[in-house]
């Protein structure tokens, strides 16, 4: 009998195998999946009969099955729980991964039958999810080599076998880098003007490595925020500040021959595929469509943000002056002031709300708000799962208790589990072995964590980010597609973000915070005082991030719109010319944000990072219809399942906002919002 648990997976029925799996189990399982794949794709091609949307399409999206099941498991448990081991694996499995994709988008025999689907299309009476479905492979195929000679191909498969490898390997040195600093103090009179949560995790970090009397801070987001945010002492400061924005810039694990790399494969790739650059192929793929319709988003934000974000710095450098004299604002400076300048505007300190955002209390809050909205409720469960820290859900519609699917939140900070925030499909909506299944997914996090007796309290923006990826989770679970190829969260990546931050809207009304912040000791209700100045709040310093935001963008679109050959060696240099224009502050030697970059260099944003930006034009929008109307009313909160969420990617990102809003979208309402419009 096989021990190995990834080989059940075969089942559509087995659990993920999250808590039994090996580290030495990945790679046979991973060849025998592959094994099939292929196997299912040769009967696919071998069969005599002509194509049909069934036994080619559906075919073809239930050939590798058994191989997104356990794929999916390891790069689940590559970011949670990455020891040397799995790293190493990095390396090897997703070459072997790249190489199938190859082959079934070049399959010449397997391309002439979905081409001829597509050519009899206006005969086949294909409904709405079915045409997409249909769209999507021929582009699918077209976009990665299909046509090109054998010749080519080769060269394409060469491309995406290097790249393959640069990304786990450019993450890797992240998370590498970002261990490998420390900042050890002993001086009780700097710690104790960190909030107590803050306090007590960097003592906790010191117990583990038996230096009682001292105090450990990392860069890891809970500790190193926190830092930049109270700690008195700016030469400290800018020593955190440095060691994080010089991540991966020199040394052991600089990025910088892979961010050469990245760019000059990706070039290459779109070169031969026809395509000026990067970004006008991602586009193709995109709601924005081209980089015409791009620059003309910008083209409207720049004028608008720019001022707005100069004058908020104006107000943080005012603030330093009038406590200290000194008239210069540095990087370092900015988070530590902020604070200030926010506590004397509004008397308004972050760490006094942490009582009221208890992660348990928090998470029931926001099980509350999906229950309202949308008729669904959160029953634990025990689930497989890799760490005691997880929680497991299942997920029920509540009237009719029918199955919506199940939940797994992994909410703390671990030294294998990669930096941030986000939401996986572990198990997609959609097609399995020719039976529509509920999705499971996971929200992953790096949340202040429990110390010594006390609870894991959120800050408001750890407390916004948990709404977020439930947000991302809200549009899986709720998928009501047919294909899973289109179900859920595959939809265009300037579309995904819109459920994610449309979900953050309800953490900051009056209206939400009366009824759900509770103490976490007394449950007594978020004080009044409060409330009203978190409403006030709500404009401060959005010009400044949101030219961040632009900035981010900005960079992404200048490293894929030029030919790597144009941007020369100094890559610093490249990335501070880039971001002159919304650039808040000099540039410093040794800092350059490209070096750990993740979304763009190891994640799914490459030419899209803007899509951030442009989804909150869409949900501003969607969220002012709720404002109108009620902020849990049902029949919107019912508009926005049907015509929105359940349909994942089965229609254009466009037609599902307008049969929404009965119009495109405005960005009125996220200028109006975020205080920038004078």
């Amino acid at each position: 009998m096989n021990r190995n648990p990834l080989f059940a997976l075969k089942d559509q029925h087995a659990p993920l195998p999250l808590e039994t799996v090996r580290t030495e189990d990945f790679i046979p399982a991973i060849d025998a999946a592959l094994e099939h794949a292929r196997e299912n794709i040769q009967n696919l091609i071998s069969q005599e009969a002509p194509p049909t949307f069934e036994n080619t399409l559906l075919a073809l999206e239930a050939s590798d099955e058994w191989l997104d099941r356990v794929s999916s498991v390891f790069f689940h448990l590559l970011h949670v729980d990455a020891d040397d081991d799995l790293q190493a694996l990095a390396r090897e499995i997703p070459p072997r991964l790249s190489a199938f994709r190859n082959d079934v988008v070049m399959n010449k025999a397997l391309f002439q039958r979905v081409d001829t689907l597509d050519r009899q299309k206006d005969d086949l009476q294909l409904d709405a999810e079915q045409t997409m479905v249909l769209e999507n492979h021929v582009q699918a195929f077209r976009r990665n080599g299909a046509s090109l000679s054998k010749e080519d191909q080769q060269k394409l498969r060469e491309i995406d076998q290097e790249l393959s490898t640069c990304s786990p390997t450019f993450a890797e040195h992240v998370l590498k880098a970002t261990q490998a600093f420390s900042l050890w103090t002993a001086d009780e009179k700097l710690v104790q003007a960190l909030p107590e949560s803050a306090r007590a995790n960097a003592k906790a970090l010191a117990k583990k490595e038996n230096r009682e009397s001292e105090w450990k801070f990392t860069l890891d987001a809970p500790s190193f925020v926190a830092f930049m945010t109270y700690a008195p002492d700016a030469e400290l400061r800018k020593q955190m500040w440095t060691a994080y924005g010089s991540r991966c810039v020199e040394g052991e694990f600089s990025n910088q021959d892979l961010i050469r790399k990245i760019l000059n494969l990706r070039y290459r790739r779109a070169q031969l595929l026809g395509y000026r650059d990067h970004v006008h192929y991602t586009l193709e793929r995109r709601m924005a469509g081209n980089r015409e319709t791009l620059q003309k988003f910008y083209d409207e934000m720049l004028p608008v943000v720019m001022p707005a974000a100069r004058r908020d710095l104006e107000a943080i450098r005012a603030c330093k002056e009038a406590e200290t004299g000194e008239t210069e604002l540095h990087p370092w400076d900015y988070s530590f002031y902020a604070e200030k300048c926010k506590q004397q505007t509004f008397e308004l300190n972050q760490e006094e709300l942490r009582p009221w955002f208890e992660f348990e209390s928090t998470l029931k809050a926001v099980f509350s708000l999906v229950q309202k909205l949308f008729d669904v409720e959160f029953v634990p469960t025990s689930l497989p799962v890799n760490n005691s820290e997880v929680r497991c859900f299942d997920v029920r519609q509540a009237a009719s208790q029918k199955e919506v699917g199940q939940l797994l939140i992994d909410p703390f900070p671990r030294s294998t589990k990669k930096p941030g925030a986000w939401m996986v499909a572990l198990l997609g909506q959609g097609r399995w072995q020719n039976e529509v299944k509920r999705p499971t997914v996971g929200i992953v996090c790096n949340f202040t964590p429990p110390v010594d007796g006390t609870p894991s309290l959120l800050t408001m923006d750890e407390a916004r980010t948990l709404f977020h990826e439930f947000g991302h989770a809200i549009h899986e679970l709720l998928s009501d597609c047919h294909c899973r190829s289109v179900a859920g969260t595959n939809v265009f990546w300037d579309f995904v973000e819109l459920p994610s931050q449309l979900l953050e809207n309800w953490l900051q009304e009056p209206e939400f915070l009366r009824e759900y912040a509770l103490h976490y000791e007394s449950k007594e209700p978020l004080p009044e005082k409060y409330i009203e100045k978190i409403k006030a709040s709500q404009t401060f310093q959005k010009g400044y991030a949101a030219a961040r935001q632009l900035t981010f963008g900005l960079l992404d679109l200048a490293w894929y719109t030029r030919p790597p050959q144009d941007i020369g060696g100094d890559l610093i240099a490249f990335e501070r010319e880039a971001t002159r224009e919304t650039s808040l502050f000099p540039s410093h030697e040794g800092i350059a944000m490209s070096a750990s970059f993740q979304h763009i260099f190891s994640g799914g944003y490459a030419s899209g990072y803007y899509s951030y930006k442009w989804a909150e034009v869409l949900e501003a929008d969607i969220f002012d219809r709720f404002l109108e109307k009620g902020l849990f009313d049902p029949e919107t909160a019912s508009s926005l399942r049907e015509n929105i969420l359940s349909k994942g990617g089965s229609r254009h990102p466009m037609d599902l906002f307008k049969a929404f809003y009965g119009r495109e979208p405005n960005p009125a309402a996220l200028l109006k919002r975020d205080g920038l419009l004078t």
